[in-house]
């Protein structure tokens, strides 16, 4: 049997316990499956009147943990700050070394 599945079925026996509903949500997360737990809240929110709030808050909580999954998996772009600062260092020790070079040659 799915390990969701397990899972849920302990949420539906025991809806107010919030455990439940953490390990549950912990399984799906583990699994990388987040969307199925957001699919089985938004049928008990569609369809379960009496359990409509819970679902919803539910729900919310799964955004949020999704929003703070793509937060933590976000690529900063890099910066090319001190690629541009390594640039006009090595062009001044060029022209340093040009006008080395120049003095040079009008000694000789």
């Amino acid at each position: 049997m799915d390990p969701i599945d397990e899972a849920w079925e302990r949420v539906e026996a025991d809806w107010a316990n919030q455990d439940s509903h953490r390990r549950f949500v912990a399984v799906c997360v583990a699994l990388d499956r987040l969307a199925d737990a957001g699919k089985r809240y938004r049928a008990v929110r569609d369809n379960d009147p009496a359990r409509r709030d819970d679902a919803v808050r539910q729900i919310d909580g799964l955004i949020a943990l999704a929003t703070q999954q793509l937060q933590d998996t976000r690529v900063v772009p890099a910066s090319h700050e001190h690629k541009r600062t390594l640039t006009w260092v090595a062009f001044f020790i060029m022209l340093l070394l040009m006008g080395a070079g120049i003095l040079l040659l009008l000694r000789a």
